[in-house]
């Protein structure tokens, strides 16, 4: 019974490494009642906040109308003149043109020109892990979780592509030159002066108001200020991969309580129902009482490599694990256990044939509270 408990544990990854002693070998005279498991250290990360900005600083013009002041010119229509008892003097109209507001010039703002452009980010370095692989062709042993043979298995960094404006072209300004107005008014001209006795003709003037320019059109220049994102990056903080030796309970189960979690084929996504059955079975008990720890072991159906499996059912473990630490319990408490395709609850083993219902059953998680 121990034999085999023993053998179970060995695919265990290492929760617990940090919290409890663990050792580079097994002890040589250990006690009878003590149980082992053979752990895998995890690499350790910590997040850092990246400060990512996606529009720099530029300058904004904006246009300060023209200013005007207001004046007052007494034009004279008809100067004075003299008139003659007999004859009287002769005039003629023309028409004089009076301006009445100055040319200026009218400014445009063309706006400024952005780019779009994108900021790599490495959000995740590049890491590896160590993968049960196949057992050990020269292994004394019949049973297959005995003699493993481990390969490191390389994951690549994970890059984000961040979107950010670049400032091509400045905003500037153009200049129209406005025409002033005018207003034509019309004059009598004197010809020929009266003769003979001379009368004096006073002279006659008008008001005109017009708009005189005190400033023309400029512009002020606004700082629009830098606009930015902020991401969260996960560092390597410790390299893992190594193997370690634990002490653990013997008390667990040799079958787990057996939940609706089931997985679609390839996939170690939970689905929403999956997550609700473990917020009422696991998660609950877990906040009620802190003193228990969970063995999380997943499974796989039979189609597919044995590794492939082994690889999928400790994928599957992980994402568990990882969900019950996002609502809160620590990783200390929780066990991930990757059995493959060896423990299946039915008969769909290899060379089997056996409809998708069947081999939907052995695609499943099961918990081991103790």
């Amino acid at each position: 019974m121990k034999k085999n408990y023993f053998a179970v544990l060995v695919l265990l990854c290492a929760q617990f490494i940090f919290a409890q002693e663990y050792f580079e070998s097994l002890p040589e005279n250990p006690d009878p009642n003590k149980c082992f498991a053979k752990c895998i250290v995890p690499d350790e990360y910590k997040e850092e906040i990246v400060t990512v900005t996606t529009q720099p600083e530029y300058k904004k013009l904006e246009i300060v109308p023209a200013v005007y002041k207001t004046e007052y010119e007494d034009i004279i229509i008809r100067p004075e003149s003299k008139r003659f008892v007999y004859e009287p003097a002769v005039y003629r109209t023309v028409v004089d043109t009076i301006w009445i507001k100055d040319d200026y010039h009218k400014l445009t703002v063309h706006e400024a020109e952005f780019s779009q452009d994108y900021e790599s980010v490495e959000i995740k370095p590049q890491t590896g892990n160590w993968v049960a692989g196949e057992k050990d062709p020269d292994c004394p042993s019949i049973d297959k979780s005995d003699c493993r043979i481990f390969h490191f298995v390389e994951s690549p960094a994970v890059v984000r592509e961040i979107p950010i404006q670049k400032l091509a072209v400045i905003e500037k300004t153009s200049a129209e030159e406005i025409t002033g107005k005018y207003r034509l008014i019309t004059k009598q001209v004197e010809v020929s002066p009266a003769q003979t006795r001379q009368e004096v003709i006073p002279s006659k003037s008008q008001t005109i108001e017009r708009q005189v320019l005190v400033s023309d059109e400029t512009t002020k220049t606004l700082t629009i200020p830098a606009k930015s994102t902020q991401i969260v990056k996960k560092v390597l903080v410790k390299k893992g991969g190594t193997t370690a030796w634990r002490e653990v309970p013997c008390t667990i189960p040799e079958r787990g309580e057996l939940l609706p979690i089931h997985y679609a084929l390839g996939s170690a996504a939970l689905t929403s129902k999956s997550t609700k059955i473990i917020d009422e079975y696991i998660l609950s008990r877990m906040q009620a009482n802190k003193s228990i720890l969970v063995e999380i072991g997943s499974h796989t159906d039979s189609r597919g490599s044995d590794t492939s499996n082994q690889s999928l059912s400790e994928r599957r473990a992980k994402t568990v694990v990882e969900y019950l630490i996002s609502k809160g319990i620590s990783k200390e408490r929780l066990i991930a256990v990757g059995y493959g395709e060896d423990k299946l609850l039915n008969d769909c083993a290899n060379g089997s044939e056996c409809s998708e219902s069947l081999h939907a059953q052995n695609r499943r998680t099961e918990f081991k509270v103790f």
